[in-house]
This record gives C-alpha cells, structure tokens and sequence, in this order.
C-alpha cells in the first residue's frame, strides 16, 4: 500500500543545546515536524581546539544522534557564548524555525526580551511536557500577523487531532474577507476540525477552550506593550495559564506600521498558501509510483470496483487507433484493470470510428446520444454523455490525440483513486512540448493554462492555486461524485468540473498526477482565443453561482475574430457561448439505466 505523503512545514530547525543535557520537549516537536535537526551547544566543553578537535565532534555528535533517534547535524559557534553568538550563527545560517524551550533556554543563558527583539528568523517557544500522540491541538485564529506560522507549524503536526478556532468579534455575525477560503477549505483537511466563536474576551474564550487540548498553539501580539514580555498580554496569560502545553510562534516577517485594513487581511490569504503548500505536499503524485499495474488489480478487486475509461474523440484518426491499442493491450488484456473502453466520438468526418471499432471498442456518437436533450457541439458535450453510456465506479478520460501515449496516461490517474478513498477528483500534468513545423520546443505549450486560467484561478480560486494544469485533458473521478455535478458543454468543462468538486467536495478531495510529457497537436492561436472566451464564461459562471450574482446577462457572448487576406484586415463576428449540463443524476433515463443513483 502506498504510504501517504507528508507536508514538512520548516525544512531546517534550529535548537540549541545548553550543557550535555537535550532539550527533550522542543526535540519531539522537531521530530513531528519531520525538518532537518540543526544543533547549537551553548557549553564551554564543545569549545577550545581539544574538544573541538574532528574525534570530539564526531563522538558528541554520535552520541546526541543515539539519544535523539534520527540524523542531527551540529553547528559549532564562535567563542562567545549566549545570544548574541547564536543571533550571530542564526543570521549566517537562517533556519526556518528556531525552537526553543521554557524553562530549559531561560534559566541564565537566554533573556525572553532579548530574543524577541532581534531573532532574525521564525521562532517558536514551547512549554511542555510533549504531549503523547494523537492528543488534542488546539490552534485559534484571530488574524495577527504570526497566525500565518501557527497554521503552517499546527499543519505538520500530523499524529494529532487539529481544531482551528476562528475567533471573530462579537459585534460579527459572519466570517468577513478572505478568511471565508479558510472556512471553506479547512473542514475538508483530515484529521482537522474547524470551529467559529464569537467573543470580546478572546484570552478567556481561548483558555476555556483550552481545556479539553492537549497542545494549544497561539501567534504573539502584533504590537505588544511595554507591559508584556513582548508575547503581547493574550499569548503571555495563555502561555503561564493553560493546563495543557503551549507553544508560541512569532514569524520572522517585520509587522507593518498599521496592522489594520488591508494589511490584516492579508493573513487570510497567507493562511490559504499555507493549505495549498500541505495540499501540493500530500496530494501531489508521480505516475511511477502506481506502476505496479497487479497492486492496482488486487486494490481494485479489494474495493469491488468497475473502473470505465471514456475517449472523447473528433478527427483524429491519426492518433486514435493508437491510443487505444496500447491501453487496450496493457490494462485490459495483460492485466484487468480496466473493464471497458468507450469512444465518444463528436461526429468525426474522418476514419476515427471505423478504426475504433475495427479495435473492438464501442463507438458512441455524443449528438445521438440522449438526443431528447438537444446535441450540443463540444468536448464537455461528450463527457457528460459518457457518464450515461459507461458502467464504471470510477472514469478516466484521457484524450485521443496524443502522440507518445503510454499506459501511465491511464494508470496515473487511477493510483490514487484506489490507494486513497477520500480522493474523488485526480488531474494528470505534464510537460507540454510545442511543435513548430518539424521541429519539437522542450516548452511552450498550455499557453491558454497560463495566460487565462491560472491567473483566474489565482485571483477567484487561490485555494486551487497549486493545481498545475487545471485544463489537462487527462483526468478522471468516482462516478458517485462526477454524476452530482454540472458539465460544460465546451472548453469551460474542465475548469467547470475543478472548481465543482472543490466547491462539494473540499480541497482534500483533489489530487494531482505528474505523467511526465504529453506530445500532442498544437492548435492554431484563433482556437486558442475561442478557448479562453469559453473559460473565461465558465469561471464567471461559477462566480455567479457563489456569489449569487447575475453578471453573465451584462456580458457580451459574441467575439470578433480578425481576418487577414489579400493585403487587407476584415473582421468576423461569431457568436461564443458556454452552456451548462445539469448533474446526470438529474435526468430520468440515467436514473432507469443507473438505479444505484439517488439525487
């Protein structure tokens, strides 16, 4: 069984060492957060030429290995001693986290005042004892500028149970700004629960909270008074008050002037990266690691599972027969693992349907297909339709054009719909060469990916922000999840379908396969500027739906394409325009030929 991925949140951290004596409640946090380990002795005895001679190094280095358990590294400090020695080493070296212990770093080598004014890089204090595994965290957001660093520590914590407290004030009916991603995305995490609370006492809201945790994780105070330690009032209580262990994060990041506005706000946004990094982390995947075609056989059969693969097709007579013959002879004839292969074809004028079934594969063509409902021109068109004509739990779509296909094509996108039942949406990427003539560019192509949709995405989607090819032709889902939701009709379906299945189903839902590269034919750029039309409609579409605003009904659906010829410019108007299926489990006929549904 494929082990799941991890998000490493610091990939280096910092811990000194006071004495021959470890700090044993900052290492087990280190240890959770699965970073590098970099030791800083603060002792006279690792000092001076003899003990710091190589066979002194390698035997201290030794032993502190054995008693942590895992691979450390040491960094020997300059003669002086004390915090500005380490501030020193810190600034040369700048980990990502610097962990330190109370009351272990604080009994006569450190000041707390002293290294919250000038620690060069994110720090973290901990007071224990470490709790056992699988305990209670308890992480409140209120918006301060460090709450960034309390997301991203509490994230990597991943053997225990996360509650994520948004604290708003209690004038606040509603969750304002930009934490409204956090709350659509954060109950979808596993292993994490996300709670809102409205108080004007957020000290006290919090240690009441506290109380059933075994951890609490808080950020220090934007702008604490000459009274506190520098925590800021609400972290110093939380930090000398709660039964249970706390740790206090303060991010490296210089606080602006007015943390207000605009600038709070921002933590929000921050906070979203946060989720996107421990997304990409975990749910990204490379088609190599579900190359053992009998293990995705023997997951298959486990599960009792039918799996469908559905080939949209339209002229492409070229690549169609190929396409089908690899996949065909490797996963249907040399191993099981798929049970059917359909050709959805969009009424081609060429060969591409009698070389389908020359191949012995059924040849659907979309427009004669539930034509009760219309026929619709467009790839979306034929996706919809080919969850009625297929029988499988799970489909994968890949396209017919591709000119170096492989089984990995397919199997990619099933590795992880069968290693990971919570995964119900997976998007294959790749590396997109450009064919200029006979000639093969390493890069260029997805050009509409990345002038139109990730620009979108980014600015109305960011928690979709690491997807790397959210208009891949490749994908695939379970028939339960794709059967609730709306299809484009056209170029807008696969970001339609993204942004759907984030939108019912949470970030957690997606995962991502790299399929290594994807040779295909390159479309001209007037085909290309029909498709960021159609995508630029199904975004706002869905924008609409959120927001529940009519903004299509001002926007014009007609586009001028431009016309050279003969030495003179024309233009050409034509009308544009993306429709939308409604989910198939609203149509009758589905429901008498799929009884398993339910709407």
């Amino acid at each position: 069984m494929l082990t799941p991925k991890r998000f490493i949140p610091f990939r280096r951290i910092a811990i000194p060492v006071i004495g021959q004596t470890l700090p044993q409640n900052a290492l087990n946090l280190a240890r959770e957060l699965g970073g590098d380990i970099v030791l800083y002795p603060l002792t006279p005895s690792f000092h001076g030429e003899k003990v710091n001679s190589p066979r002194q190094k390698r035997k201290q280095v030794s032993k502190w290995q054995e008693s942590i358990g895992l691979n450390v590294r040491i960094q020997v400090l300059p003669e002086s001693e004390g915090w500005p020695s380490l501030r020193q080493s810190l600034e040369s070296n700048l980990p990502d986290l610097l962990l330190l212990e109370i009351p272990y770093h604080f009994q006569g080598t450190f000041t707390l005042h002293e290294v919250l004014s000038s620690t060069p890089c994110n720090l973290a204090l901990i007071r224990g004892p470490w709790p056992e595994h699988y305990g209670n965290v308890l992480l409140p957001l209120r918006g301060g500028p460090h709450a960034e660093l309390s997301l991203r520590l509490a994230l990597g914590l991943h053997d225990f149970r996360l509650t994520a407290l948004h604290l708003v004030g209690p004038e606040r009916s509603q969750i304002e700004g930009p934490f409204r991603g956090l709350a659509r995305i954060l109950p979808s995490f596993r292993d994490l629960t996300y709670k809102t609370a409205a108080s004007d006492q957020p000290a006290q809201t919090i240690l009441e909270e506290s109380r059933q945790a075994d951890l609490l994780i808080i950020g220090a105070a934007a702008r604490p008074t000459p009274e506190t330690s520098g925590l800021g009032s609400t972290a110093e209580n939380l930090l000398n008050q709660a039964a249970c262990s706390v740790v206090v994060v303060k991010s490296a990041q210089p606080v602006p002037e007015l943390w207000s506005g605009p600038e709070s706000e921002r933590i929000g946004y921050k906070a979203i990266s946060v989720l996107v990094d421990k997304w990409f982390a975990e749910n990204t995947f490379h088609a190599d690691e579900f190359a053992d075609l009998h293990e995705l056989v023997t997951l298959k059969e486990k599960q009792n599972v039918t799996i469908s693969l559905a080939l949209p097709a339209l002229n492409e007579e070229e690549t169609v027969g190929q396409v089908i013959s690899c996949v065909k002879s490797a996963l249907m004839e040399q191993v099981p693992l798929l049970d059917e292969i359909v050709l959805m074809d969009s009424n081609s004028t060429d060969r591409t349907r009698e070389i389908a079934a020359e191949l012995g594969i059924p040849v659907f063509i979309h427009q004669e297909v539930l034509p009760q409902y219309g026929a619709r021109r467009g790839k979306g068109e034929a996706l919809w339709k080919s969850l009625y004509v297929t029988k499988g739990d799970i489909i994968v779509w890949i396209d017919t054009d591709i000119v170096n296909i492989h089984p990995r094509f397919v199997y990619g996108i099933l590795g992880p719909l069968l290693h990971f039942p919570q995964i119900q949406f997976v998007k294959g990427f790749y590396r997109r060469p450009i064919r200029e003539g006979e000639k093969i560019q390493a890069t260029g192509g997805g050009r509409v990916t990345e002038l139109t949709a990730r620009p979108l995405i980014n600015m109305f989607y960011p928690e979709l922000s690491g997807v790397i090819q959210p208009l891949s032709g490749e994908y695939g889902g379970r028939r339960r999840a794709l059967e609730r939701l709306p299809f484009f009709s056209g170029y807008g379906v696969e970001t339609g379908l993204l942004i759907d299945v984030f939108e019912h189903y949470g970030l957690s839902s997606i995962a991502q396969v790299d399929l290594q590269e994807r040779i295909h034919h390159n479309q001209p750029l007037e085909a290309l500027s029909r498709m960021s039309f159609l995508i630029l409609q199904a975004f706002i579409r869905k924008l609409e739906q959120r927001y529940h605003l009519p903004i299509l009904e001002e926007v014009n659906k007609s586009m001028k394409f431009i016309r050279y010829e003969e030495g003179r410019y024309s233009l050409l108007v034509q009308e544009v325009v993306e429709q939308e299926r409604p989910p198939m489990i609203e149509i009758p006929e589905y429901l008498e030929k799929h009884p398993h549904a339910r709407p």
